[in-house]
């Protein structure tokens, strides 16, 4: 028997609404996530092959919806100020910008680009692929290979000190070892 989208809510509604608060505390947000789930269940039910495979099927989809979520939370969110690139132009800011900055600036456009629309701007890598004409693949390799330059720019011109989760605690200049001191 094929299930219906009214059988799966009657069936699954009620877990799934308090799987999402558990993560969602936020009982509008949640609500509107649920609706999101049931909009996909009820576009992709047509395509469901195995309906005994349903609860993993409809388990998999709020999974999925819960991390779009997040991730269109994470882009919309503008960057701190200590975060964000400035501008030439603007007032002064605390020196490690203006350091990252000197940083981003020594790579080759292609890496330069890449960084700043996808790091800064926030653009999917598959949204910058499109932008600039690149594959998904070439674009996500040219992103990597310009995190791996930027790390070697900065690690052979600073001392960096890292807590246990990789957060920067402080970063220190390497004397006469870098065109871009901090």
């Amino acid at each position: 028997m094929t299930p219906t989208v009214e059988n799966i809510w009657k069936d699954f509604a009620n877990k799934l609404r308090a799987f999402i608060r558990s993560r969602i505390h936020d009982h509008a947000t949640s609500d509107d996530i649920l609706q999101d789930v049931f909009v996909k269940i009820h576009k992709k039910l047509p395509a469901l092959r195995a309906s005994e495979r349903l609860e993993a099927w409809v388990w998999r989809i709020t999974r999925n919806v819960i991390a779009d979520y997040f991730r269109r939370k994470r882009n919309d969110e503008p960057l701190p100020a200590e975060i964000a690139i400035p501008s030439e132009n603007e007032p002064e800011v605390p020196d490690h910008n203006r350091c990252v900055r000197r940083f981003v600036e020594q790579l080759s456009p292609d890496y330069r680009d890449a960084l700043l629309l996808t790091e800064w701007q926030g653009l999917t890598q598959e949204a910058m692929a499109q932008n600039l004409g690149l594959s998904h693949s070439g674009a996500k390799s040219r992103v990597q290979r310009a995190r791996g330059q930027l790390k070697k720019l900065f690690l052979d011109c600073c001392r960096l000190e890292i807590d246990r989760r990789g957060n920067v605690l402080e970063m220190l200049p390497r004397r006469n070892r870098c065109e871009a001191s901090c």
